[in-house]
């Protein structure tokens, strides 16, 4: 069975969680990470302003969604979190060049009837 390449999009999103996780912070989404969705992490306030100063010198800006109860593993004890959401670009999909190449584009040949026409409204000739 052949395991499915991950995109650029989904390396970053694993790579930030482990840097998130680093910084004491807790990835709370489903790793690969589904097409259109969001990273989300939460950090404790002790931690939240060195992990958001990493992100920002990474050039991240996450977003703030809200405040909640989250158990201490450390504590044993309930405590309150931040929670983020880090949004990732989507992978771009390369953009075929269809352009024509080796002519001018505006300089056409014109039809019979074109040059008729031309004649007889403007008294234009070929050119």
């Amino acid at each position: 069975m052949a395991i499915p390449r991950l995109s650029k999009r989904q390396e970053t999103a694993q790579r930030l969680t482990r840097e998130l996780q680093a910084f004491g912070a807790t990835v709370t989404n489903v790793l690969p990470l589904a097409e259109g969705q969001h990273l989300r992490f939460s950090v404790n306030d002790y931690r939240k302003n060195e992990v958001l100063q990493q992100l920002a010198d990474a050039g991240y800006e996450p977003n703030f969604l809200k405040m909640e109860m989250q158990p201490d593993i450390h504590s044993y004890s309930m405590g309150l979190v931040n929670v983020f959401e880090l949004p990732i670009a989507a992978d771009r999909e390369p953009i075929p060049d269809d352009r024509h190449s080796g002519e001018i584009v505006g300089k056409t040949k014109r039809s019979h009837e074109v040059e008729e026409m031309l004649k007889y409204v403007y008294g234009k000739q070929k050119q």
